[in-house]
């Protein structure tokens, strides 16, 4: 009775010292099965956009029309006026729908942005854009060129795919639909309103550094809500089509 004790005991350490052995490998090496996936990221980008009258208005409704205004800023092939320079600030999680990676490798998740401010600088002909002055009660087309700052939030939410190919690497493709506050401000006279914009793009990173570039199509018909000046938006909808460029930091 007692050898058996004994030799039950002895079984039980040597299991629980190769439990041990095996999970101190894990750890060691961070096994794939519990790879850690880089979900929190901040972007720094520059970007490049352009500004037209439209009379085409980006939502749900018309996804066809956004996917080939899309395909038209890939190929640069987007008239309008473009800004001069313009940077933006972006924070956002992604939310896996699963706890490990699918086959080691894939994580579907869900990315929720929660700031994202940009800010960018024009020269543009107000005439160009719909705009018109009011000068001694009546309205003018306003033909001299104006500088025109525009700033904007965002909120974005929008499914992802990440692939974590090896301990630092990391490659993620999104698509995101970004309700935005839009305005701008030109010759003193401040407009604004509720803009849709889609957002798709794709990152590398290794470690915690990385870069990307994601393609941006939206409207926005602006409405005036204050300052001195006597610029008129009356010319509709203003479509904003164009891409970000950033250096990211992921955790």
């Amino acid at each position: 009775m007692t050898r058996k004790f004994t030799a039950a005991l002895l079984l039980l350490l040597v299991s629980a010292g190769f439990s041990g052995a095996v999970s101190a490998k894990c750890d060691d090496d961070d096994c794939d099965s519990q790879k850690y996936v880089r979900k929190s990221f901040f972007n720094f980008s520059y970007l490049s956009d352009k500004l037209r009258l439209s009379d085409e208005n980006f939502n749900f409704e018309n996804l066809e029309g956004v996917w080939d205004e899309a395909g038209d800023v890939i190929n640069d092939n987007v008239k309008g006026v473009r800004n001069n320079y313009g940077f933006s600030l972006t924070r956002g999680h992604t939310y896996a729908f699963h706890k490990k990676p699918i086959a080691r490798l894939v994580t579907i998740g869900l990315d929720a942005i929660f700031f994202d401010v940009s800010y960018s600088n024009y020269s543009v002909v107000p005439a160009s854009l719909g705009m018109s002055h009011q000068e001694d009660g009546k309205m003018t087309v306003v033909t001299e060129e104006m500088p025109l700052h525009k700033m904007e939030y965002s909120l974005q939410v929008g499914p992802s795919v990440t692939i974590t190919p090896g301990k630092q690497l990391t490659v993620e493709a999104y698509a995101r639909y970004a309700p935005t506050f839009s305005a701008v401000l030109v010759d003193r006279t401040f407009a604004g309103n509720y803009a849709s914009i889609f957002v798709g793009g794709a990152s590398v990173s290794y470690g915690k550094l990385g870069v990307g570039i994601e393609a941006r199509v939206g409207s926005c018909e602006y409405k005036h809500l204050g300052g001195k000046g006597n610029v008129s938006f009356d010319g509709g909808r203003i479509n904003a089509s164009g891409f970000r460029a950033f250096v990211q930091i992921r955790w």
